[in-house]
């Protein structure tokens, strides 16, 4: 946003006293200039990924084709309310077709756009892009109010949207609300393979056996060894990491475990130890 406002600066410093800089700023804020602009923008946005974007953290690339089914679907809706916009010639209806790509562009924005908590903070391409493409926005909306609103003024609402979306919502709704499901599910995880005791399968011939703990766990016949204590457990869905720190071992001890549920009782697993794959299938003890 910063380099948005300084290149806002620069043109309206610039046009005060250059005539043809005062020209293209006010084909800029007017139309069709704005439209086609928009419009640019948006076919730019889809193919560079920076119309929609997944980045979180320390993601810094892009994790999703350009052609995913979502993406198509934002960029596709924008772009066909826009030209709606453009093309129809009562100043009613374009209003209405331009507001409302407003209102879905702002709740992508908030609910779905990612690039606003990366591992250096702000992604710069991202906020230059969803900035300069707000104010477009803004801008159309005000020409085709026919009032004589000064141009500032769609500035500092676009300035207002994007420090809301920075600094005060910069995580996604969509982003909680898969964190939500991942702890759910890996509670759920949880609860089931702690429940009551799990021992192996007579009838099949590894005789690896996995007992779990709330806080930690402990693998019986595993490449030869009696036993392995693991005091640090991460739970997801279907994947369990075990870490054994060197207060119970003289080295870092890892194993990653993946389970398929084949009943109420009865889990398939397989277990990754020091580069091999080990399988087994346990049973849960009926009491």
């Amino acid at each position: 946003m910063l380099t948005f406002l300084i290149l806002i600066a620069i043109i309206w410093g610039v046009s005060r006293w250059s005539e043809k800089a005062r020209s293209w700023k006010n084909k800029l804020i007017q139309q069709p200039l704005n439209y086609y602009i928009l419009l640019g923008l948006l076919v730019v946005g889809f193919f560079f990924q920076l119309d929609y974007s997944i980045r979180f953290g320390d993601i810094i690339t892009r994790e999703y084709s350009i052609f995913e089914l979502k993406s198509i679907l934002f960029s596709a809706t924008s772009i066909t309310l826009v030209l709606l916009s453009f093309f129809f010639k009562k100043r009613a209806i374009k209003l209405t077709f331009i507001s409302l790509e407003l209102l879905f562009w702002l709740s992508k924005l908030f609910l779905f756009k990612g690039g606003y908590v990366t591992g250096w903070g702000v992604d710069p391409l991202i906020s230059l892009y969803d900035t300069t493409a707000l104010a477009l926005r803004f801008f159309i909306i005000r020409s085709l109010l026919k009032t004589n609103i000064n141009p500032i003024y769609a500035l500092i609402c676009t300035v207002i949207v994007m420090y809301i979306k920075i600094y005060i919502f910069p995580v996604s709704y969509c982003f909680y609300a898969e964190q939500r499901k991942f702890q759910l599910e890996s509670e759920n995880a949880k609860i089931f393979l702690t429940k009551g005791e799990w021992i192996e399968n007579k009838d099949i011939t590894a005789k690896i056996r996995v007992v779990f703990y709330s806080e930690n766990a402990v693998i019986y016949n595993l490449k030869g060894r009696d036993s392995l204590f693991f005091n640090q457990i991460d739970w997801t869905k279907e994947y369990i990491s075990l870490v054994s720190l060197p207060k119970y071992m003289s080295v870092i001890e890892h194993v990653g475990i993946v389970f398929q549920e084949k009943g109420k009782d009865t889990i398939n697993v397989n277990i990754w130890y020091e580069g091999e794959e080990y399988k087994t299938q346990m049973i849960r003890k009926q009491e």
